[in-house]
């Protein structure tokens, strides 16, 4: 009795089921590295209405999609030229005025604290949660304008910030609010 091996090196139709069997894996595993970089799910939306003018308003809603803590802040000037730990380091790090929004978070004195928006505002969005940032501006708005504003706004995860601790210590620092409204004319 003897044992036959079929071996079709040859047919077509092996090597192109070999070749969807890769492709169809391929696809798979970069769909799943995708969803897993995915930070936040934003949504934009503009709204317009008239008071003796014309006003839009953007809505700009940023949900954390990942199992990171992830921080938000705004910024007066483009940043988007500053890698990630540079925009921390200015933002977190940099005295303005006696003391860095890092040392306040240090220091267990601080008895009260009201953010300066483009100083020491900071907004810790948790896993699934949502804010949203809103600016007004009167006439009329274009997809190039929305991008420049998302120039300003600077999100990154918080192990990403050295010396952070998100704990009920950083409840104080941490804006309030689930938005923030903005108008044009603060931003450069």
């Amino acid at each position: 009795m003897g044992i036959w091996i079929y071996d079709d090196k040859n047919n077509p139709q092996n090597s192109i089921m070999k070749s969807m069997i890769l492709i169809i894996l391929g696809l798979a595993f970069s769909l799943n590295s995708y969803s897993q970089d995915k930070l936040l799910t934003i949504e934009r939306g503009v709204n317009e209405y008239y008071a003796d003018t014309l006003y839009n308003q953007i809505d700009l809603h940023y949900l954390n999609s990942s199992d990171s803590v992830l921080v938000l802040w705004i910024e007066k000037e483009y940043v988007d030229s500053l890698s990630n730990s540079q925009k921390i380091k200015n933002h977190f790090f940099t005295r303005k005025g006696d003391s860095s929004l890092m040392q306040m978070i240090w220091d267990g004195n601080v008895e009260c604290f009201v953010p300066g928006l483009f100083d020491n505002f900071m907004k810790i969005i948790k896993p699934k949660d949502r804010f949203t940032v809103s600016i007004l501006k009167t006439g009329k708005v274009n997809s190039e304008l929305i991008r420049s504003i998302e120039k300003h706004i600077v999100i990154v995860k918080a192990n990403d910030i050295k010396g952070l601790q998100i704990d009920d210590s950083i409840n104080m620092f941490n804006y309030k609010g689930n938005n923030v409204i903005l108008l044009t004319e603060w931003m450069k």
